[in-house]
């Protein structure tokens, strides 16, 4: 029996249940699966959500701040620029669109699935004005961030979504390392909408070798940008997509420049997001940033949900990572120096809704905790000293499930690993 007040709850979630029915995983259709018991387990844990005023798994912010050692492992994590409104998103998915409109859409899948993923203490910001930025350092440095990589949007000159970084680079009181990553991708409208409209091609013409070289040499000058053994810590996150000798003299002019500035060079790593074979040597490439989840055998690593509630029209994947931890595939070996990315979590269904490419990290902040522990040991013993960074996927990215920045249902507790991982290794 549903009591009184939770009728129009119920009436609700029993409509929803009406207009779709579930599966097993989204690749094939198991109707079987989905018992009548199974929709009433999945009514009521959600019904019990909304009524949950404090998550169990709800980890409060700590009283002492890490006090980091110039020894260990320096973790960065990615930095997303996206919630801001700009003429771009404007134009395409109206006014005032921005990454938090999407997050806070998402719905759950499945039994158990955590989203929406809503943000506490730093909240639904606006990153036109840096306010939000000294509390967001603040956290980082309490729990032993060493630095941020922003995404960089730039397309022949033009930068997107460059407000965040601009005020960054303004501001000299924003105190904390940082380096950038090209994000180098054809932008597309990727958000739900059925539409795959380019809004911005990715190209590389001769031209701008020096436009790109002057604008990232403005940020190399900074004394908070980050260098190895005087050479300029750039990423760039597709390698591949441009004509090989092309990019290749593309990266020679570029560290000429820089040379000439008096840097002895650039530490250029890529990833191998999509394309794991890449021509390391050939390009200069100094090393890569490993993206597990590009390159992650899904169905080896495929969850099993058949005593699970699914929707229909879920096309994506539910990884078991906790095996793939267990095996080790987390630490498996690359021909070609390698720089760990490890994540929270992944879940992007609130930036690809049902879409087949739509993927979810069956984990915790204890499993976070494994991965991120081996991937610092690995570091210490692969890398030398000026090299051993760890990358985090991410500190903001929201609608793809892979923030640090705390949450309604886990609190601080990433970040909390954070903190006791790097305690613990020495």
């Amino acid at each position: 029996m549903i009591p009184i007040f939770l009728s129009k709850t119920y009436k609700f979630c029993r409509n929803l249940l009406r207009e779709i029915s579930f599966s097993f995983t989204g690749i094939k259709h198991h109707l079987f699966h989905n018992s009548e018991n199974l929709k009433l387990e999945y009514l009521n844990w959600l019904m019990s959500r909304n009524q949950q005023k404090v998550s169990d798994n709800f980890v409060p912010i700590c009283e002492d701040s890490i006090n980091l050692k110039e020894e260990q492992t320096k973790l960065l994590a990615f930095y997303l620029p996206q919630f801001h409104e700009n003429d771009v998103n404007n134009k395409y998915f109206g006014k005032g669109f921005m990454e938090w409109y999407k997050v806070a859409h998402a719905i759950p899948q499945f039994t158990g699935h955590h989203q929406p993923q809503l943000p506490i203490d730093v909240g639904f910001y606006d990153l036109t004005h840096d306010d939000i930025m000294y509390r967001q350092i603040e956290l980082a440095k309490k729990y032993g961030i060493y630095g941020f990589c922003f995404y960089y949007y730039w397309f022949s000159g033009e930068i997107l979504l460059e407000k965040p970084i601009k005020n960054f680079l303004e501001n000299k009181n924003l105190k904390i390392p940082f380096c950038i990553m090209w994000t180098n991708e054809t932008w597309t409208s990727i958000w739900g909408n059925g539409k795959q409209e380019v809004i911005r091609k990715q190209e590389l013409l001769d031209e701008d070798f020096d436009k790109f070289a002057d604008d990232a040499i403005k940020m190399f000058k900074d004394e908070r940008y980050i260098k190895v053994n005087n050479k300029p810590l750039l990423l760039i996150f597709l390698s591949h997509i441009f004509e090989n000798k092309k990019f290749k003299a593309f990266l020679k002019n570029l560290r000429r420049r820089v040379m000439e500035e008096g840097f002895d060079g650039i530490t250029f790593l890529t990833t191998n997001a999509g394309y794991p074979e890449i021509d390391v040597e050939g390009l200069g490439i100094d090393g890569i940033v490993d993206f597990l989840h590009e390159n992650l055998p899904i169905t080896k690593y495929q969850a099993d949900m058949k005593n699970v509630y699914i929707n229909p029209n879920f096309k994506g994947k539910i990884v078991d990572i906790k095996r793939g931890l267990k095996e080790g595939y987390h630490l498996y070996n690359n021909p070609y120096k390698t720089f760990r990315c490890v994540f929270p979590c992944w879940d992007n269904t609130a930036r690809k809704a049902y879409a087949s490419k739509c993927w979810v990290f069956n984990m915790t902040p204890l499993d976070f905790k494994k991965w991120l522990k081996d991937a610092i040991n690995w570091t210490k013993k692969n890398l030398s000293k000026e090299e051993q960074f760890v990358f985090i996927m991410a500190w903001n990215e929201w609608a793809e499930g892979a923030h640090l920045e705390p949450d309604q249902e886990y609190g601080y507790a990433n970040l909390q690993i954070v903190k006791e991982v790097l305690e613990e290794v020495e």
